[in-house]
């Protein structure tokens, strides 16, 4: 691949990568191996009840629809209206496929997309980049076949939308008449999908992500005008508002699984590895003392932090991984206390932040308003919950 020409000096340090098996091993506290004494103190030990990411795995699937699917209601003036929520539904499927949890509710997920993907993909002239290539990354994952699935031959579509020539070449695009949106998330997806099956477009897409790595290590989400003649991070001119680590660790996510790939491949890359760990150090600069993490524009809450600490997991950084974790359970119900009155019901759920905490204990979450986000904040944060200990500690 030739990726981007790095200007920092010196080798970089590899950090380890966690596998989902990793993952879920540091996070029950069980060891590989062990002296006859330890085995039978395990076995005097009392049973330990759900850990925290089983009890919010375990609600998020209670708020499915009819169809299988999340759903997400909004309100604009005054009028309330309920939409399926698919790509929060693939967000759910994904990590509880990572973390090797509820592997029948991840395939019955990917089912229920598959029975709703026109719409979410683009139909007719309507061509979506990023959530077509945020499907293909769940028919991979899921072992579907990405030539057929809904009828929709995602592979191609992803493949599709890529730029082939000039500055932008590797770029996704929409092909819509509301515009492009077609992002540095997006991008993340394809390049994962692609890159594991073994697609030709897949070094030039994630050459071009890499190229949306900012020299402080964070990825910008917007890209630059598809004409525009530098198309890496410093083009843009509001970069720094896009530093939300939410960009950065969702990208993350998606570029530890090329990275893995290529490992497995037996060519590893340094330039994947090099944008790894310089996220991982940028990361760890924006985690506040208690562990969590804010966004910009939206403060300290639960899913910047459960992302966050999600990709600092699977770079191995497992002790501030462990602290965002510990602050997210602070915000999950039946965790730090156990609740009654109008949240007895809503154990293992995540609130957005302190506040909507406090106003669902008066109130509840009986309103869809008042529950969608949470819903919302559940799927991007519960993955970073496998980083706490069996007893449900960080």
């Amino acid at each position: 691949m030739s990726h981007r020409t790095s200007s920092r000096p010196g080798p970089v340090r590899r950090r380890r990568l966690a596998t989902a098996a990793t993952v879920v091993l540091l996070a029950g506290g069980v060891a590989a191996c062990g002296s006859d004494s330890a085995s039978e103190e395990t076995d005097a030990a009392p049973a330990a009840g759900p850990r925290p990411v089983e009890l919010a795995a375990d609600w998020l699937l209670a708020n499915r629809n009819a169809d299988g699917l999340l759903e997400n209601t909004t309100s604009y003036e005054g009028k309330t209206s309920t939409m399926t929520d698919v790509g929060s539904s693939i967000d759910l499927a994904l990590g509880l496929s990572a973390l090797d949890l509820e592997p029948a509710e991840a395939e019955a997920i990917t089912d229920a997309v598959e029975a709703s993907l026109a719409d979410y993909v683009g139909s007719g002239g309507e061509r979506y980049a990023g959530p077509t290539a945020k499907a293909l990354r769940l028919v991979v994952d899921q072992d579907r076949d990405p030539r057929a699935f809904g009828g929709v031959d995602l592979q191609a579509r992803v493949e599709q939308a890529v730029v082939r020539r000039g500055a932008a070449a590797g770029r996704l695009r929409d092909r819509s008449e509301y515009g492009d949106y077609a992002n540095s998330i997006g991008q993340g997806y394809a390049a994962a999908a692609l890159t594991e099956l073994d697609s030709p477009r897949a070094d030039q897409v994630t050459d071009f992500l890499l190229l949306q790595q900012c020299d402080e290590g964070f990825f910008r989400l917007a890209f630059s005008e598809p004409d525009a003649r530098d198309q890496s991070c410093g083009a843009g001119d509001a970069a720094a508002a896009d530093e939300a680590p939410d960009t950065t660790a969702l990208v993350a996510v998606q570029l530890a699984s090329v990275a893995e790939a290529a490992e497995e491949s037996g060519s590893p890359d340094p330039d994947v590895q090099e944008a790894l760990d310089d996220v991982a150090a940028w990361l760890l600069a924006q985690q506040a003392a208690d562990g969590s993490f804010a966004d910009p524009q939206n403060g300290t809450n639960a899913n910047t932090t459960g992302l966050a600490g999600w990709a600092l997991h699977l770079l191995g950084e497992d002790e501030a991984a462990a602290r965002a974790a510990a602050w997210l359970r602070g915000l999950q119900v039946g965790q730090e206390q156990t609740e009654d009155g109008e949240l007895a019901e809503e154990t293992g759920a995540i609130a957005y932040d302190e506040s909507s905490l406090a106003q669902a204990r008066r109130h509840g979450l009986s309103d869809p308003l008042d529950r969608s986000p949470w819903v919302g904040a559940g799927v991007q944060a519960f993955p970073a919950l496998a980083a706490a200990d069996e007893d449900g500690n960080g």
